[in-house]
This record gives C-alpha cells, sequence and structure tokens, in this order.
C-alpha cells in the first residue's frame, strides 16, 4: 500500500508538517463514525460521501487499515467487473 505526504492543515489538523495518507472508498453508511476515529479524515481531494483518508503515521491499527483496503478494493471493483462485463457485451455486438 502506499500513500502520499500532505501538509496535516488539510485535514483540518492545526499542526505544522506533513502526514502520510492513503485515501480508500467507504461504505457511506460508515464514514460517520469512521471519521470519528484518530487518524481518519474527509478525503483528501476525492468524494467526502465515500471516500475517507487514513493517516499512515501509526495511529489507525494495520488491521483496521488492512480491512479498509479490503472495503475499498470491494467497492471499486464491482465498478471495475460491470465495465468489463460491459465491454465484452460491446465486442460481441460490433459490427466491423
Amino acid at each position: 500500500m502506499s500513500g502520499y505526504d500532505i501538509p496535516k492543515s488539510r485535514l483540518g489538523l492545526r499542526e505544522d508538517g506533513m502526514i502520510d495518507v492513503v485515501n480508500l472508498k467507504c461504505d457511506p453508511v460508515l464514514i460517520g463514525s469512521l471519521r470519528s476515529e484518530k487518524g481518519i479524515f474527509p478525503a483528501y481531494h476525492m468524494s467526502k460521501d465515500k471516500w475517507i483518508s487514513v493517516a499512515l503515521d501509526g495511529s489507525v491499527d494495520d488491521e483496521q487499515i488492512k480491512i479498509l483496503l479490503d472495503m475499498s478494493f470491494e467497492l471499486t471493483g464491482v465498478k471495475i467487473k460491470k465495465r468489463r462485463k460491459g465491454d465484452a457485451y460491446d465486442d460481441q455486438t460490433r459490427d466491423d
């Protein structure tokens, strides 16, 4: 998993310096409760309704990051699967 550094102020933190974060797609039902946890923020540069930024500074337990990563994969993977099915359908119906 790879993150990127952003200014802490971009996440509403009052500290100077940079913080390494990763953006993960999340079930919108869970976002409110997750954002109340330490190290989890409204998404930086993403839709705040469906995405969260997770600090990679040790403030979020590795196991929780793995769970959130799996959820993000599942939520984004569905879109990819649909697109692949659509591509196959498009290939079968073209008149070349």
